[in-house]
């Protein structure tokens, strides 16, 4: 292909995109009647009681970042491991290492395993390596299509915890387990739940982090209403572990990445788009700075330091008294 030629399909193929094209554009999508409808479903799926939990592009994510099926913390063994030691095979092994741990705590063996909040089924595939019996419980349809495909034996319960059909599932399960799930579940909804479908002696295992602290965020329940729930329905708290120090390399890795890699990413887009474009970037600044703005909240959430400070991550395993 001769120079000339090369040039000018480079310049088609990197043809910019200028301030004028890009609103003309967006007139199109959002003046033309044609488009109002589908512009309508997007906004309802967007608000709608399936939103997130239906099918999170966040969680796909980190499915695709870390393939091993779980979507937990993990276990470190070093509590002390600085994040740049870290890489992502020794987190999937903590996050395997986290699942071990729970299975571990199954005594009943004969009767099945609720999964409730399965991800995208790491822990289903521990529990069937030891024998056990498992049912997979996720609204998520990202999760569901994962664990149907892997696991296609596995019964799957599709919807939230708090809608599960109690009637259908009363006294079904000899375990559940909640793995960072029931820090989205309504507390006495949920204890509702678990108190129907499990039979009688049965246990509940829970692994999360619950809020101590004074804060903005309000992810997971408090430590103080989660006791004071526990004790008012009749459960007893039988075993208790502290891991937050063995979760906080997986937190304090994730943060580092994100300040060594995603904020300076985030600020070179934005200082060369003003430079070669800055009509677009006078047109977009406000979009850009909200951006940022959720981007620097994104990291808070996962600073080692506030994490340690607000929250306490536990394992729990409980019976009804």
């Amino acid at each position: 292909m001769a120079q000339s030629s090369r040039a000018g399909f480079r310049k088609k193929l990197l043809k910019k995109v200028t301030a004028r094209s890009a609103a003309k554009h967006v007139a199109r999508r959002l003046f033309f009647p044609r488009n109002w409808l589908p512009l309508l479903r997007c906004l309802r799926r967007r608000k709608g009681p399936g939103g997130k939990s239906g099918d999170d592009a966040q969680l796909k994510l980190y499915g695709q970042l870390l393939p091993g099926g779980f979507l937990n913390y993990g276990y470190s063994e070093n509590p002390a491991l600085p994040p740049e030691q870290l890489s992502l095979d020794a987190i999937q092994r903590a996050q395997v290492r986290y699942g071990e741990r729970l299975v571990d705590l199954v005594l009943n063996k004969d009767d099945g395993v609720l999964d409730a909040g399965c991800g995208m089924g790491g822990l289903i595939g521990l529990l069937l390596r030891r024998g056990l019996r498992p049912t997979a419980l996720t609204p998520n349809r990202t999760q569901i299509r994962r664990v149907r495909a892997d696991f296609p034996d596995v019964p799957m319960i599709e919807g939230k915890l708090e809608h599960l059909p109690v009637e259908k599932f009363r006294a079904s399960f000899g375990t559940v387990i909640t793995s960072e799930s029931f820090q989205y579940v309504n507390l006495q909804q949920g204890l509702a739940v678990i108190e129907a479908v499990l039979k009688p002696g049965g246990r509940w295992i829970l692994c999360d982090y619950f809020r101590t602290g004074t804060t903005t965020r309000q992810s997971g329940h408090t430590w103080d209403d989660f006791t004071a729930a526990l004790a008012q329905r009749g459960w007893k708290i039988i075993s208790q572990q502290d891991i937050t120090a063995n979760v906080l390399p997986t937190i304090a890795f994730v943060h580092m990445c994100g300040n060594r890699f995603g904020m300076p990413v985030a600020q070179f887009v934005t200082e060369r788009l003003e430079r070669k474009q800055p009509a677009l970037h006078f047109l977009a600044q406000d979009v850009l700075g909200e951006l940022r703005t959720q981007l620097q909240e994104h990291l808070d959430v996962v600073d080692p330091a506030i994490f340690a400070r607000e929250k306490k991550y536990l394992t729990l395993v409980m019976e009804r008294g």
